[in-house]
């Protein structure tokens, strides 16, 4: 089950509004010219959409540099995610868990044999996952250590086994990220072993600037690497749908032989549009979630909840554990509460033990503190252990 359902929400807990923090989508709204733009362009409805949606992509096109021949759009990058398996056709995928469902139902879709990399709950902060590198070397100097070349043979061995590997940074549902380095090392060895990688960078709009980077970067040298973008998060734009793919014109040229040519429809065009020319806009949305996730976790600390942990995350959403009791539980009482955060019995791995929630606004994040404190009684700051 995918976050956000709030119909099924209103049936299950007879309310008719909350405060949803089950979906990692950007609270503030889009910017604001996006509600004037769709309203101008209700007209236009009665048109096709530009099935190569020129305007949009000359507009990405801009917006990260690179050429409109290398953007492919879609409703979602839930609906790019299927087409590009469909295209591709791999024999055998590799998926890190806990991860997003889709991964999986995308390469089940086309016939492909799974296989899993365990995260867990770090993520990608696992050391087993870790390149170590000597202070102040550039990124590209791997230091020949033991370590790494046991994490040599190790990916060499899942890319020997696999045609695709999904790689996602940041990651959901852990809030962990990829360091460039680290990416740059799996990325080579995944291009020598002959294994598409597809990077999944739905919220590295959500990162703060010292650690955002993309695969964009990265596309003209290594040919092997696809990556997916989406707009509906960090742009608050979920019900319009809408989503890129980045890679080779000769990849993408495959992609739309497997998808619907109209798969964007005007609205959301005209709403992507306005939203990228908002240069102000990505930074306002920074500063204010930083400010909200400021104040959950000083706010989470100084309350020294006892039934609940708070792990560390890089961007906008976080993992819980659930010290004592069931998630499912934990996920009904803060329904009657009007509170909505993700159950992650879903994710592999995480099962029975985890929430997700979502950094809102901070009285959003305050209700979360409360609804908490209702269902956990306060450690005694005296008390030892």
């Amino acid at each position: 089950m995918h976050g956000g359902n709030l119909l099924e929400a209103m049936e299950r807990y007879g309310k008719n509004s909350f405060i949803d923090l089950s979906a990692n989508i950007n609270p503030f709204g889009p910017p604001k010219g996006v509600w004037k733009a769709i309203t101008k362009a209700l007209p236009k409805i009665v048109h096709y959409p530009d099935p190569e949606y020129r305007r949009l992509r000359k507009g990405l096109a801009q917006n990260f540099d690179m050429s409109e021949d290398w953007i492919l759009l879609g409703n979602g990058a839930g609906e790019l995610l299927f087409s590009i398996l469909q295209a591709l056709r791999p024999k055998k995928v590799l998926i890190p868990v806990p991860s997003f469902s889709e991964y999986e139902r995308a390469a089940r879709a086309c016939g492909a044999e799974i296989t899993t990399l365990t995260l867990g709950v770090e993520g990608w902060n696992n050391p087993s996952f870790k390149f170590e590198y000597e202070a102040g070397a550039d990124s590209k100097e791997a230091v020949s250590t033991i370590q790494n070349e046991k994490n040599v043979r190790f990916w060499k061995e899942k890319f020997r086994e696999s045609n695709l590997f999904f790689l996602n940074s940041p990651h959901n549902p852990t809030g962990s990220s990829l360091e460039r380095c680290q990416f740059e090392r799996i990325l080579s060895l995944a291009k020598e072993m002959g294994t598409w990688v597809i990077l999944d960078e739905s919220f590295v709009d959500f990162l703060e600037e010292e650690h955002r980077w993309s695969g964009r970067e990265y596309l003209r040298d290594y040919p092997n690497l696809i990556v997916l973008y989406s707009m509906t998060k960090f742009y608050a734009l979920p019900g319009l749908r809408l989503g890129a793919v980045f890679a080779t014109p000769k990849i993408l040229n495959q992609v739309k032989e497997h998808r619907d040519p109209w798969a964007v429809n005007i609205l959301a065009e005209e709403a992507g549009i306005v939203a990228i020319e908002d240069q102000e806009y990505p930074d306002r949305v920074r500063r204010l979630l930083r400010e909200s996730k400021d104040y959950f976790i000083q706010s989470f600390e100084q309350t020294k909840l006892t039934h609940f942990s708070l792990l560390p995350s890089s961007v906008n959403f976080a993992l819980i554990k659930i010290l004592k009791g069931q998630s499912k539980d934990i996920v009904g009482e803060l329904g009657k509460q009007g509170i909505l955060v993700r159950d992650c019995g879903s994710f592999q791995g995480l099962e029975g033990e985890f929430i997700r929630i979502a950094i809102k606004d901070i009285p959003s994040m305050q209700a979360l503190i409360d609804g908490m404190l209702a269902l956990s009684p306060v450690k005694d700051p005296g008390a030892k252990g």
